[in-house]
């Protein structure tokens, strides 16, 4: 089989895309304020996609790569509030069903997105409503949810995160929040976002969401006018 090395110019276009990739960074955080060494850690794993995705699949790789390294860069902050009482959802249950279940339930789980796109640099809400009620044998003592995002075509998420709903034991209704702002050098397409509802360690639903990330091309623009006048 023929071997495929890069030509200097095939290098050249990989080491620009980890240098664009990085000197957009000042778009890439959310939330906590990065420590030095976490910039350093930011910085090495957009280097290590770039150049892993780059040997794979060559420039369209390198892409890829650096998008993974990206993820690195910034959080999926969450947050929850308690939208019905124990009493309220075990009210409601009985008078559909007489008496609660043998073992503890999802009622209900829905997972909304404000729109089919999002401009890259942008905050993105993933709005989930989830309503769990204890079992008779078997009370809720955690409801928590977790999110997975994909890159475009990719089987293994890129990043994750999760957050407690449930601020006590028992049946209840939740409203969790995941915020995520993709920086603006997010390589554009259409992401997949997989979310799954825990019950006492045990997943019992999930929800799909697609997500079109879009360029903001006068954006980017100001960032590295911005980057270039320093």
């Amino acid at each position: 089989m023929k071997k495929e090395y890069f030509a200097p110019a095939s290098l050249g276009k990989v080491l620009l895309i980890g240098l664009a990739t990085a000197g957009t960074l000042t778009g890439c955080t959310t939330g906590n304020q990065m420590t030095r060494s976490d910039w350093g850690k930011c910085l090495g794993a957009i280097a290590l996609g770039t150049g892993a995705g780059a040997l794979v699949n060559g420039e369209k790789g390198a892409y890829v790569g650096a998008a993974a390294g990206i993820a690195a860069c910034f959080v999926i902050n969450a947050q929850s509030r308690r939208t019905r009482s124990a009493a309220q959802v075990e009210s409601d249950y009985r008078s559909r069903y007489s008496q609660l279940p043998e073992s503890a339930e999802v009622v209900h789980y829905q997972t909304s997105l404000p729109g089919n796109s999002v401009r890259r640099g942008e905050p993105l809400k993933i709005v989930s409503n989830i309503e769990a009620v204890s079992g008779r044998q078997q009370p809720i003592r955690e409801v928590k949810e977790q999110i997975r995002i994909y890159e475009p075509g990719q089987s293994e998420p890129f990043k994750t995160g999760e957050k407690i709903a449930s601020e006590s034991a028992g049946s209840g209704a939740y409203e969790n929040t995941f915020t995520v702002t993709f920086p603006s050098n997010m390589p554009q397409g259409r992401y997949s976002i997989q979310t799954d509802v825990f019950v006492n360690g045990e997943r019992l639903d999930k929800g799909s969401n697609q997500i079109q990330v879009v360029y903001d091309g006068e954006r980017l623009m100001r960032e590295f006018a911005t980057i270039a006048a320093r």
